[in-house]
């Protein structure tokens, strides 16, 4: 099955054919290609999830402004990325096509595993705003259609210098200058060359990136990333790993590490900066996505102790992913979340001990989510996570990092009491044909693994 599909909009068939040439896809996505005079109807039509448009010689800017401006018109466009893909990488340039209506910009001298790490950036962008109306939609039936949410926009990003950590790992004197140059002259920096002490500057407030520079062998800095999506507070920081042959990564292993995007240290202050813009509108559209979800009514459709959806609320929206999911040609994975001791410290503590374990179990996992993912209280114990446009690697290795994260929680108790969750979690991917009772049935046929 087909995850996603992207079209590559050329000024002919040759010219669009090369652009394709220079995107690495794996094969969960389709790359295909269209002359500048088929671009429109295809582009409208609502199958593609990103479309980029080969600006420069053969298509000038100009051209190139007008197409994205008839695509505000376009029914599908809150659901499709608009990309350009340019010789010219200038920030004057990013923010002309910005301005036009472009998503983001591609530079042609990336390599093409640097582009099928933008390009898989773009694609959960689009997942994102695909699924903020699909909870929209949803809501509305649970409201009479009283229309609480906000219309999808695009948050509003501050053009103020990004604030990023550099770490470096196994640094060559050359490498580190002139990566650092790059860094200092578009952000406000701070560089440490210990991996140990860098932890600690994590949790100072108003980082808007990491950076992980490696010279030799990036699986230190791959490591580092790994732990750091282990603590709450830093699951959602966006972080990009710098190495001088991108080429030789393994994106899956990058990417369930945590890493946000990958870049050869070979950057240039423009280029970083342009990296670092994707990262601060990834962040800030997952922001806008929950606060626009903390909008709903709060007895019709929110639990009241762990902040997740409700029951009726949680399957209503799961049915609805499956369906947009269905025409799109997208997968689904659900995870099943239970607190195995929860009868135990209800016995042995009181229901108040129960309440207060609910709500410390809810804050986690709200702060270790993605904001396209969506948390369900299915009973006393049970907890039900959505995972849309997500194949069953990438959800395991997420329910298995929340199963370890809440079962490493120490919850005090009223008294001076302090107890430990023994969690179990499994795991179903949607096969394509069963509704939602029928695939949050599965769940229970199927082994349940304990984190204790």
């Amino acid at each position: 099955m087909q995850a996603n599909r992207v079209l590559v909009v050329g000024k002919d068939e040759t010219h669009a054919k090369a652009g394709v040439a220079k995107i690495a896809a794996d094969k969960f996505t389709l790359v295909e290609g269209a002359s500048w005079t088929e671009a429109l109807p295809l582009a409208s039509s609502g199958r593609y999830q990103l479309v980029i448009v080969l600006a420069g010689a053969e298509i000038g800017i100009a051209a190139v402004t007008t197409f994205a401006r008839s695509a505000e018109r376009w029914a599908q466009r809150e659901d499709m990325m608009l990309v350009a893909l340019t010789e010219d990488g200038t920030a004057a340039l990013h923010r002309d096509l910005q301005h036009a209506g472009f998503d983001d910009i591609i530079h042609r001298p990336m390599h093409p595993t640097q582009v099928a790490s933008r390009v898989a950036i773009l694609l959960r962008l689009s997942t994102m705003r695909r699924e903020l109306a699909r909870r929209q939609a949803t809501a509305r039936g649970f409201t009479s259609g009283d229309g609480l949410f906000l219309a999808p926009a695009e948050p509003v990003i501050a053009s103020r210098r990004a604030s990023v950590l550099l770490v470096q790992f196994d640094q060559s004197a050359h490498c580190a200058e002139q990566f650092n140059r790059a860094v200092r002259s578009c952000t406000e920096a701070t560089i440490c060359d210990d991996p140990e002490a860098a932890r600690a500057l994590l949790y100072r407030g108003g980082l808007d990136a990491v950076l992980l520079c490696s010279a030799v062998d990036p699986k230190s800095a791959i490591d580092f990333a790994d732990r750091m999506r282990r603590v709450p507070a830093l699951y959602n920081l966006p972080v990009l790993l710098a190495t001088p042959d991108v080429e030789k990564l393994d994106l899956d292993m990058v990417f369930n590490a945590g890493i946000t995007d990958v870049a050869p240290t070979c950057l240039s202050s423009e280029q970083l900066s342009v990296h670092l813009t994707s990262f601060k509108r990834l962040e800030a559209l997952r922001a806008a996505l929950a606060a626009r979800y903390a909008q709903h009514v709060e007895m019709v459709i929110r639990d009241g102790l762990t902040g997740f959806a409700g029951h009726g609320f949680g399957m209503a929206h799961l049915q609805s992913t499956l369906r947009d999911c269905a025409e799109l040609s997208l997968p689904v994975a659900i995870g099943g979340l239970t607190i195995e001791n929860l009868d135990e410290i209800n016995a042995a503590h009181g229901y108040l001990a129960g309440d207060i374990v609910m709500r410390r179990v809810g804050d986690m996992v709200r702060r270790c989510i993605r904001g396209e993912d969506m948390a369900t209280r299915l009973s006393g114990s049970r907890i039900l996570v959505q995972f849309p446009d997500t194949r069953y690697a990438s959800a395991n290795v997420a329910i298995r990092r929340l199963a370890n994260v809440l079962r490493f929680q120490k919850i005090d108790l009223p008294g001076g009491a302090s107890i430990a969750l023994r969690i179990g979690y499994t795991l179903a991917c949607w096969d394509g044909d069963a509704d939602a009772r029928t695939l949050v049935a599965s769940l229970k046929a199927r082994k349940v693994a304990v984190a204790a």
